[in-house]
């Protein structure tokens, strides 16, 4: 079969999970013997690239964004969204039409010399784009909301928000009556675009359930693919040994944080926490806004290590007992799940989004509300024996099954 991915991004750029599921796939997919093509803009250079190998090709075409990611710009809108989210989001609707134009201009050139069988969108912007082509089996994965809302999340002071309404978009962002109205108006035009496409991939029975809900869309209309893992994040060592080249305690309970540093994702709970628990360490990975709560107030049972590459996040994993996901917001999934899991992990997360569903399919934690009190009860509350090898084998099985899995859900 020959396959074309759209993405907005690709390894080594790439903004979350969403990338690194795609590479999985179309790597897996390769080895299978399908033929598949991922076309993507380049933003390293300002010119068309293409990298081959066995029954994969990646081009990378050339893109004024290469202009736009040059960090000074990328400075400017993060201070224009710090003044005022709505003029901010107001400003991302201009990237993302130009963006989505860009990619259905450059898809369409392609498709013009070359057949596919199946043409997939990745995340948004692809989706816009290839929603206005005219194509045979286009198939859409849902990563998020950023169809239905501008924050991508649902989120609306921690509840799950009914939509992005005139009267919600001035009490989430502080707009105006007139840019409000127009990014309602905005918002409202992403809502057709899924009718235009064949089959529609969720990651998540809660991301696939509010697009039902939401749009009516028909649920056989919408397949469920859980993200896969890499056997890269497991690691290859164990506890005791991963403790030590750490160099952290073998004779504590070590609860694990890995995330962006920020209060959607529960980070400033952290601390909180712990003092509630002083015989507990609690290990924190990331980066984000609220770093200067670990390095300028630290805690004696908090160890903040800034962001780490796989390579050492996945000893981290090992050498952990806990994993604590704190979310405020509706995750769609929850990656740092399935990873902690793989490796040996029991995971309190918090009730919202999809965080109890990719729990209870591992079969090893809790969710709890997203309150300091209850993420303590949980974590005194955890089990003291592991399932690793139990859980690492479901999890990296599901995994390497995952394209054949993603080829029956689309044909299906």
């Amino acid at each position: 079969m020959r396959i074309l991915f759209v993405t907005e991004y690709y390894p080594p750029i790439h903004m979350g999970g969403a990338e690194i599921s795609l590479k999985i796939l179309v790597n897996k997919l390769a080895k299978l013997g399908h033929e598949v093509t991922v076309i993507t803009p380049n933003y390293t250079k300002y010119k068309t690239e293409t990298e081959i190998s066995k029954n994969l090709r990646v081009i990378r075409f050339k893109s004024w964004r290469y202009f736009l990611f040059k960090k000074q710009l990328r400075k400017i809108s993060s201070e224009i969204y710090l003044r005022k989210k709505s003029s901010y989001y107001f400003q991302l609707n201009g990237y993302i039409k130009l963006s989505s134009f860009e990619i259905m201009k450059v898809v369409k050139e392609l498709l013009q010399k070359e057949d596919f069988d199946v043409i997939h969108a990745n995340n948004l912007e692809s989706i816009l784009g290839l929603s206005k082509l005219q194509v045979n089996t286009k198939v859409a994965h849902l990563r998020d909301f950023a169809l239905l809302c501008w924050n991508r999340g649902l989120n609306n002071n921690g509840k799950l928000c009914e939509g992005c309404s005139l009267t919600n978009i001035r009490q989430c962002m502080g707009a105006n009556y007139i840019l409000g109205s127009a990014l309602v108006h905005e918002i409202n035009k992403r809502k057709n675009v899924l009718g235009k496409f064949d089959k529609i991939l969720a990651i998540s029975n809660f991301v696939k359930m509010e697009f039902v809900k939401r749009l009516n869309i028909p649920t056989e209309k919408i397949s469920v693919l859980y993200n896969p893992i890499t056997q890269e994040i497991v690691s290859n060592i164990s506890k005791e040994e991963a403790r030590q080249y750490l160099n952290l305690p073998e004779d504590k309970t070590i609860v694990l944080f890995v995330g962006t540093l920020t209060e959607l994702k529960g980070a400033h709970l952290i601390p909180k926490i712990a003092k509630e628990l002083p015989e507990h360490l609690f290990v924190v990975v990331g980066d984000g806004p609220l770093r200067k709560m670990f390095t300028e107030f630290p805690l004696e049972n908090v160890l903040y290590v800034g962001y780490q590459p796989m390579e050492i996040l996945r000893h981290y994993y090992k050498a952990s007992d806990i994993l604590l996901v704190p979310s405020l917001w509706h995750e769609p999934f929850g990656r740092v799940i399935i990873e902690g899991a793989a490796n040996g992990c029991y995971v309190v997360g918090s009730d919202k989004g999809a965080i109890p569903e990719i729990i209870h399919w591992i079969g090893y934690g809790t969710s709890v509300p997203p309150q300091s009190k209850y993420f303590v009860e949980a974590i005194k509350n955890a089990p003291q024996t592991t399932k690793h090898e139990k859980l690492k084998i479901k999890i990296i099985n599901y995994s390497h099954k995952y394209a054949e899995k993603f080829i029956k859900a689309i044909m299906e």
